[in-house]
């Protein structure tokens, strides 16, 4: 007998929809599982990172290579925390540099026998200075520098020394770093060095339609409104909210620690974010095109020069520029800056004319010119010194 295959009705239709709906909820449910124990994993492993490599508790211990990494995406406040003690003797070292109260409100006592010289500057002119004490025993150099400081700092330093009636030399020389100079458009060391922050502050120049100079000073200006300011809630914030009107390079997000300074990952994108903040605009300067994209840097330089050779001249000293052009700097500053000094009788040497600043071969590690190539800056200098009276 034949049997239809019409009449025969296979159950297992009817189940697979339901199998598979189990079959897809059990998969969303384990790949749920594993992102839940892969996100507890890396929230365990970023806290222990954090645990095993934190920085010694006291900032005037150095930190290891390895705990210092970890800790350079940490908020610019929050390392400020760690390395300002409750007092100066409990602070880190760097706390203390550069400002301009303690770096040049000093005598300078005369040696017998000896030709004094006042520099301001930086690392970078302090170490055209040592070459020039080696090559010259009879030159006595009083240095007065800050971190990379850039003119803004030296001027206000030397300003300071002037209206003060403190002794000066009768040589003055300034010297301005090329890659210092957008800091110029800054009211310290904070926004322009995350990774490792430089407290001093200075004053942000600028010209008034008649061409005279102006200094905007921020509320901090020693290493005790520091710590007052971070233990002032109000005081902080009314300094955060000068460094955002007067700072090109302020960015709230990195100045404020919150919960993100309490995860290695988060710090290290950060740190990322920092690096790229600060490349970008200092390449939105156009350094190379003149400062194009801030025509004030050049013309409020020029002001600066012109006033340190005039008050120089003006008690009897002898003014001398030192035109620093450093790694991508060159001739940015024998462009912009060194017509008007010849113009105006200024001396200064020019070092990309000595050494090219495009020779990875003139530099250290550190960025810094070898010992060889300053000694070359120095007897360059040396022979304006020993030219004129």
């Amino acid at each position: 007998m034949l049997r239809s295959n019409s009449s025969t009705f296979n159950f297992n239709v009817l189940r697979r929809p339901r199998v598979l709906l189990l079959g897809r909820s059990r998969y969303r449910r384990r790949v749920i599982e594993i992102l839940l124990w892969l996100l507890l994993t890396l929230f365990l492993l970023d806290a222990a990172i954090g645990i095993i490599f934190r920085l010694p508790t006291d900032p005037r211990r150095a930190g290891s290579s390895l705990e210092t990494y970890f800790d350079y995406g940490r908020s610019v406040e929050g390392k400020l925390r760690r390395i300002v003690g409750a007092n100066a003797e409990e602070d880190a070292a760097i706390v203390q540099a550069g400002w301009i109260g303690r770096e040049c409100d000093v005598g300078t006592p005369h040696t017998p026998g000896k030709s004094d010289v006042d520099i301001y500057g930086n690392s970078f002119s302090n170490h055209i200075a040592d070459q020039m004490e080696r090559l010259d025993s009879n030159l006595v150099f009083h240095r007065f520098a800050g971190p990379a400081a850039p003119v803004n700092h030296s001027y206000a330093c030397f300003l300071r020394r002037d209206e003060a009636g403190l002794k000066r030399a009768p040589l003055q020389i300034l010297g301005v770093l090329g890659s210092s100079l957008p800091r110029m458009l800054t009211l310290g060391g904070l926004t322009t060095s995350f990774e490792a922050p430089q407290p001093f502050t200075y004053p942000r120049y600028s010209l008034t339609p008649d061409h005279h100079l102006v200094a905007r000073w921020p509320t901090i200006r020693t290493e005790e409104d520091l710590r007052a300011g971070l233990a002032d809630p109000a005081k902080w914030q009314s300094f955060l909210d000068e460094l955002a009107s007067d700072d090109a390079f302020y960015s709230e997000a990195l100045f404020r620690g919150r919960i993100f300074d309490r995860s290695v990952v988060a710090r290290m994108i950060r740190r990322a974010w920092a690096q790229q903040l600060v490349r970008n605009r200092t390449a939105a300067l156009r350094a190379t095109d003149g400062f194009a994209g801030a025509p004030e840097i050049p013309s409020v330089l020029r002001a600066i020069l012109l006033d340190f050779a005039n008050r120089s001249r003006t008690i009897g000293a002898r003014p001398i520029v030192l035109l620093i052009e450093d790694r991508g700097y060159g001739g940015v500053l024998s462009s912009s800056v060194a017509p008007a000094l010849q113009a105006n009788g200024i001396d200064f040497i020019v070092t990309s004319t000595i050494a090219s600043p495009n020779d990875t071969r003139n530099f250290l590690p550190d960025g810094h010119f070898t010992p060889a190539v300053d000694a070359e800056f120095a007897r360059a200098a040396l022979k304006l010194v020993r030219s004129a009276p």
